[in-house]
C-alpha cells in the first residue's frame, strides 16, 4: 500500500512538473505552478511587475526536470515486485533455491540501477538548467533575453539546487547485493552438505 501511494505521488509530480499545472484547481484558479516547483531549483523570484509560471518555461526543461521523478516511480515499482518475489521464497521455506537467489539479484540490480539512473537524470537536468540560464557551460554565451525566454519569464533571482542522488536506494541495492552473495554461499554449502550426507 505504501509503495502504491509513493508511486502515485511520484506520477502526480511528474505530470504537474511536465505540464506546469496542478492536477486539481479550485475557486476558478487555472492551477499554474510557480517555476520554483522544479526540484532542481531552490529559488525563483520574478522581477517586480512581471508574471510567469512553470507552464511558461521551455517544455524540454520541464520534461528533463521531471525525469528523475519518473525513474524513481519505476524503481519503487520494480523493487516492490522483486521484493515480493523474494518474500514468497522465504514463505515457501526455499531460501537457497535458484528462484530465490534470482529474486535477490534482480532486486539489487533494480535498486542500484534505478538509484544511479535517477541520480544521473537529476544531475543532467541540473546541468542543462544551469547552462541554459548562463551558469556552468553557458557562462558568457547566454544573453538575459535567452534565459528569460527559456524560463518563460523575467526572473531576478534563480537559485539552483545541487543534484539529488538517492543514496538510501543505492545503499539498499548494495545491501541486497551482499545478501545475494551470502545466500549464494549458503546454496553452495547446502549442496556440499547434501553431498556429504
Amino acid at each position: 500500500m505504501v509503495a502504491i501511494v509513493s508511486v502515485l505521488g511520484e506520477i502526480k509530480r511528474v505530470i504537474t512538473i511536465s505540464t506546469g499545472r496542478s492536477l486539481f484547481s479550485f475557486a476558478g484558479s487555472d492551477g499554474r505552478l510557480p517555476l520554483s516547483q522544479l526540484p532542481q531549483l531552490l529559488q525563483a523570484d520574478l522581477r517586480p511587475g512581471t508574471s510567469a509560471t512553470l507552464a511558461d518555461a521551455d517544455l524540454s526543461l520541464r520534461l528533463l526536470c521531471a525525469s528523475p521523478l519518473a525513474v524513481q516511480a519505476v524503481t519503487i515499482e520494480l523493487a516492490v515486485a522483486f521484493l515480493l518475489r523474494v518474500l514468497r521464497g522465504v514463505a515457501a521455506a526455499e531460501p537457497f533455491s535458484v528462484r530465490f537467489l534470482s529474486g535477490w539479484r534482480t532486486l539489487s540490480l533494480a535498486l542500484l540501477l534505478g538509484g544511479i539512473i535517477q541520480g544521473l537524470a537529476d544531475t543532467i537536468a541540473g546541468v542543462y538548467l544551469a547552462s541554459r540560464i548562463g551558469l556552468l557551460f553557458g557562462a558568457g554565451h547566454v544573453t538575459s533575453e535567452q534565459a528569460d525566454s527559456f524560463l518563460g519569464g523575467d526572473y531576478q533571482v534563480i537559485g539552483t539546487n545541487i543534484p539529488q542522488w538517492p543514496v538510501v536506494v543505492i545503499v539498499a541495492g548494495l545491501v541486497a547485493l551482499a545478501l545475494t552473495a551470502a545466500f549464494r554461499a549458503g546454496t553452495r554449502l547446502e549442496r556440499e552438505v547434501d553431498g556429504v550426507v
